[in-house]
């Protein structure tokens, strides 16, 4: 049935009013909500992006990768990674052992009481004493060659327990402090870093200087000769130079010389006792294997000598590890019986005695371990110690003590 026109304008009309006022006419009312909900529809539904939105463009030119190509990538970065750590902990290491050179740490402070000057010792009282012996008298020094202990002292003072039986120790009577001089001295180092570990230093007895200017000439002159002339002082050094010629001679003057001598060590930064234990036993050891196997020496093999370096290492403290700081001394005093005193001197001077190596072998080892052989514990104070004796062979036997005392 058509709408008549008059029905078409009332149906205008009643939608621009408001709905209080339309009338309850059923098809109006579901017209006009047919209307609504038409427009309510509209409004809520989301609208598709253009083509040109920037949503669609990302969808559309998002980088797709795949599975294989995202574990590559993880892997790639985990190596960078690694490499960057490994390149920090590099970095690390390499600054730690330069600080350690340039700035060595200062040593602790001594265990014991300092107002008395009297420290407990680790080893056992049957070795270890409680000896005071005042500090050397300052006078003139030796340059060493380092800024960390800058000079050593030409003339010390080391005490005696009992007399030796020399005939330059009879004219000394009772005098318990014994006169050394420097002989010749050198920086310890090790590693291809040539860190230095410490400054060692020979010392002679002033009294027995003639007993090893005899021993030296003789060793490539005449029985009868005093002195050297030219040529032999040559050949002298190239005898103490030689590995084999050099530990020949020295292995004679130490064993059988009747000499007193002392090693004088002073660490350039903060060790203990137990790292400088090792290193002594190993150069013992290795050099004992040297007699037995190439020169068929087979004295250092038996138990005796077993037991003795047991006492040397009981004279370091045995398995306490007591620090020596920076600029303390140890000082290795050897007899002319062969025994071995071992010593230790603080910063102010006061020196304490550790412990005793009564086999001659011990102390024989260690000494041609810095003065002769294919390898030496310091190659600068193996060549400053054969120039200090060439001294003492360009003049007569007996004129050096003589000028010195």
């Amino acid at each position: 049935m058509q709408a008549s026109p008059l029905r078409t304008l009332l149906s205008r009309r009643l939608c621009c009013c408001q709905p209080s006022h339309l009338p309850h006419h059923p098809s109006s009312i579901g017209r006009l909500l047919s209307t609504s909900t038409k427009s309510n529809a509209s409004q809520t539904a989301t609208p598709l992006p253009s083509y040109g939105s920037s949503e669609l463009l990302k969808r559309r030119y998002q980088k797709r990768t795949a599975p294989q190509d995202d574990a590559k990538t993880e892997r790639a970065q985990i190596i960078k990674r690694m490499k960057l750590s490994g390149l920090g902990i590099a970095f690390c290491t390499l600054a730690i052992f330069g600080t350690i050179a340039l700035y060595p740490q200062e040593g602790q402070k001594k265990l014991g009481t300092e107002k008395t000057g009297v420290v407990q010792l680790d080893a056992p009282p049957s070795i270890a004493g409680t000896v005071e012996i005042p500090k050397d008298d300052e006078g003139e020094t030796v340059p060493t060659g380092t800024s960390t202990v800058p000079t050593f002292p030409k003339i010390i003072h080391i005490s005696t327990d009992a007399p030796s039986f020399t005939p330059a120790a009879a004219n000394e009577g009772t005098q318990k402090d014994v006169e050394y001089q420097l002989v010749g001295l050198g920086i310890r180092t090790v590693s291809f870093l040539s860190i230095q570990v410490y400054v060692v230093g020979l010392y002679i007895a002033v009294s027995d200087i003639a007993a090893l200017q005899e021993k030296l000439v003789h060793s490539v002159a005449d029985p009868v000769a005093t002195t050297l002339v030219p040529g032999e002082k040559g050949q002298l050094r190239d005898f103490l130079l030689d590995p084999d010629h050099g530990e020949e001679i020295w292995n004679a003057i130490i064993k059988d010389g009747q000499i007193r001598t002392a090693f004088r060590i002073v660490p350039t930064r903060q060790t203990d006792f137990m790292h400088l234990r090792d290193g002594f036993v190993r150069g013992i050891t290795a050099r004992s294997s040297h007699f037995a196997t190439d020169k068929q020496d087979l004295s250092f093999q038996d138990e005796s000598f077993g037991g003795a370096l047991n006492d040397f290492k009981q004279a370091f403290g045995g398995g306490a590890r007591k620090r020596l700081a920076k600029g303390e001394t140890l000082l290795l005093a050897r007899d002319a019986q062969g025994k071995m005193t071992v010593w230790e001197e603080d910063l102010k001077g006061v020196r304490f005695k550790m412990g005793e190596v009564l086999d001659e072998r011990v102390g024989r080892l260690l000494w041609l371990n810095y003065l002769a052989g294919k390898k030496v514990a310091s190659e600068p104070a193996r060549q400053s110690v054969i120039d200090g004796v060439m001294e003492y062979v360009e003049r007569p036997v007996g004129t050096v003590a003589t000028q010195v005392l």
